[in-house]
C-alpha cells in the first residue's frame, strides 16, 4: 500500500463544512490513493493526558493505537465519538467514506519531545491506509490575528531550525562527541496547542521540513485553510 501523506492544517472547521471547503479539502488527496481509516491529531490547552476518542467504525484502530502509546509510556483512554464533524470532515477528504475514523487529542503541558514521541508511534500508520491529519482549529471567527499561520515567516523559520537541531543532534550521534541530551530546549514544557500538534506533525514527517505548502480562501468572511503536506 502506498504511503500516505501527513497534513497539518490551520483552519475554523466551521468554514470547512461549505461546498468550497470541502472541494479544498478533496484537492490535497489525490484520487489514486487509497485511504481506509482517518485519524485526527488535535491539542486542547489544559488536560492531563493524551485521549481517543472513537468516532466512526468498530474501534479497532482506536484499540490499536491505544496499545501502541501504552508501550511507549502513555496511559491513553479511549471514548466515544465527541464531534460528528470530525467523521464529515474525513468522508469531504477521501473519496470513499473511511472504515474508522478517530481523534487523539494531545494535552499541553509535555515536552516536545514527548509529542515527537507520539508522532514516532504513528508514523507507521502511514503505510497501513490511515491518513494523518495534524489539525489546528482556530475556533473563534475575527479573533484570530495573533494565532501563527503556516504561511508565517515565524512557523517556516521554527520548523527550518527543528530540523538543523535534528541533522546535528544526528550527526552527533555518529561522533565520538556524544550527544547529551536531544535538541536544545526540548525539555520545557509546550504551552501553545498549535506547538503541540505541529511537533506531532514534525516526527510524524520524518524530522524534515514540510514539501508542500498550501492555502485556500473558503468564503467572502476572509476564512481559509492553509497547512503543511509532508509527501514523502
Amino acid at each position: 500500500m502506498t504511503k500516505l501523506p501527513v497534513l497539518y492544517l490551520s483552519c475554523e472547521t466551521e468554514a470547512l463544512t461549505g461546498p468550497k471547503g470541502q472541494a479544498s479539502l478533496r484537492r490535497l488527496i489525490r484520487p489514486d490513493l487509497v485511504v481506509v481509516n482517518v485519524a485526527f491529531i488535535t491539542s486542547k490547552k489544559g488536560g492531563a493526558q493524551p485521549e481517543i476518542f472513537h468516532q466512526c467504525g468498530e474501534g479497532i484502530l482506536a484499540r490499536r493505537l491505544q496499545s501502541g502509546m501504552a508501550e511507549r509510556g502513555f496511559d491513553v483512554a479511549v471514548s466515544g465519538s465527541r464531534e460528528q464533524g470530525l467523521k464529515e470532515l474525513a468522508e469531504s477528504m477521501t473519496h470513499l467514506a473511511p472504515e474508522e475514523v478517530i481523534e487523539l487529542r494531545l494535552n499541553t503541558g509535555m515536552t516536545s519531545e514527548h509529542y515527537r514521541d507520539i508522532g514516532h508511534c504513528l508514523e507507521a500508520l502511514r503505510d497501513q491506509g490511515v491518513l494523518l491529519i495534524c489539525l489546528d482549529r482556530l475556533e473563534n471567527v475575527g479573533n484570530n490575528e495573533d494565532h501563527p499561520q503556516p504561511h508565517d515567516s515565524y512557523l517556516r523559520n521554527l520548523i527550518r531550525q527543528w530540523e538543523d537541531e535534528h541533522r546535528w543532534v544526528k550527526a552527533m550521534s555518529k561522533s565520538d562527541l556524544r550527544a547529551s541530551h536531544s535538541t536544545p530546549g526540548a525539555e520545557a514544557p509546550v504551552a501553545d496547542p498549535t506547538l503541540c500538534v505541529l511537533n506531532t506533525a514534525f516526527s510524524l514527517g520524518g524530522m524534515q521540513a514540510p514539501q508542500r505548502l498550501f492555502g485556500f480562501s473558503l468564503n467572502e468572511n476572509s476564512q481559509s485553510l492553509a497547512g503543511y503536506g509532508w509527501m514523502q
